[in-house]
């Protein structure tokens, strides 16, 4: 009885902490995403540190590593595949496997390929490549492009596109 007493008596008391802690949680889950997508995020890690170097020096130097790393369909794949990248990446550190030139995997290059025509789809009309045909790229940016980022080596941080 006392319980319920309570509850009647500071129930607005009650939602308003509820929802002041929840604008708090949102609040920092947000800063944390946008945080541990960072290129200075990334590039903490041993094995990632000239990715991050080369990648700083790059033409797209300005956007996330999320931004072509990450699928952007919708807010629930996004997570799911942040979480599920990060525990293999983290994993790979612990024991210290990565090889000393990263490669993508197959899954990785169509992600880097989707967001390439997600961002640059304004300007596909001037490229001889209709994405999803077969012609002398078959719509795989990367085919052509993929030093645009990382650079070749680590002499140097990508092409400059201007």
């Amino acid at each position: 009885m006392e319980l319920q007493h309570l509850v009647k008596k500071h129930t607005l008391l009650c939602l308003a902490g509820g929802f002041a802690a929840g604008i708090v949680a949102f609040a920092f889950g947000n800063v944390m995403l946008s945080a541990t997508g960072s290129p200075a995020f990334c590039g903490t890690c041993h094995s990632m540190k000239h990715e991050a170097w080369t990648f700083a020096d790059s033409a797209h130097s300005t956007l996330e590593c999320t931004d072509c790393h990450l699928p952007h369909q919708n807010v629930a794949i996004y997570l799911v595949e942040k979480g599920r990248t990060g525990m293999v990446d983290m994993y790979h550190e612990v024991v210290r496997d990565y090889p000393a030139h990263i490669k993508l995997s197959k899954d990785g290059w169509d992600m880097v390929n989707a967001n390439c025509v997600r961002c640059h789809e304004p300007t596909m009309q001037n490229v001889h490549a209709d994405i999803g045909k077969d012609l002398d790229t078959g719509g795989d940016c990367l085919k052509c492009h993929s030093r645009i980022a990382h650079g070749t080596n680590h002499l140097e941080g990508g092409i400059k596109v201007e």
